[in-house]
């Protein structure tokens, strides 16, 4: 089975991202594919990885242009960590996830690049971004 994870907080601009990418990866996923949402703390991804032959997961990250999507390597993501808006979450459980044996044989990993991230709705920027992601995310699932 493969799971989508849509990553976020609705209320903090673009930090939403995540959560509507998968929102829009649901209305077209194909039979098969599960799609959830989550906070992003690390617990929270943990439990999201648990079972999944195959998980993508989708967050907000700063530090590349405001709505560019970006596929990470696997390798990638603990660095790619300090541009994340959790503090704690997506790299520490993928971390956790390896160390246990949970981790699952097919992870990917995608952002998609905002600068508002405080309290208020998703800019112009993000929400193009969200629908491009959403897009590759479809084609990598094979809709």
């Amino acid at each position: 089975m493969t799971r989508v994870v849509g990553l976020g907080a609705e209320d903090r601009g673009d930090d939403a991202a995540g959560l509507l990418v998968a929102r829009l990866v649901r209305t077209a996923a194909p039979p098969g594919v599960e799609v959830v949402e989550s906070g992003g703390d690390a617990g929270a991804v943990l439990e999201c990885l648990d079972g999944a032959e195959r998980v993508v997961l989708v967050d907000a990250a700063r530090g590349g242009r405001p709505g560019s999507v970006e596929r990470l390597p696997l390798a990638a993501v603990p660095r790619a960590a300090v541009r994340s808006t959790h503090g704690m979450g997506l790299s520490e459980a993928l971390g956790v996830a390896a160390e246990l044996g949970v981790l699952p044989a097919d992870v990917r990993v995608y952002v998609v690049h905002g600068c508002r991230f405080d309290p208020g709705p998703l800019g112009p920027e993000a929400a193009a971004g969200v629908r491009a992601a959403a897009e590759l995310i479809l084609r990598d699932i094979g809709r």
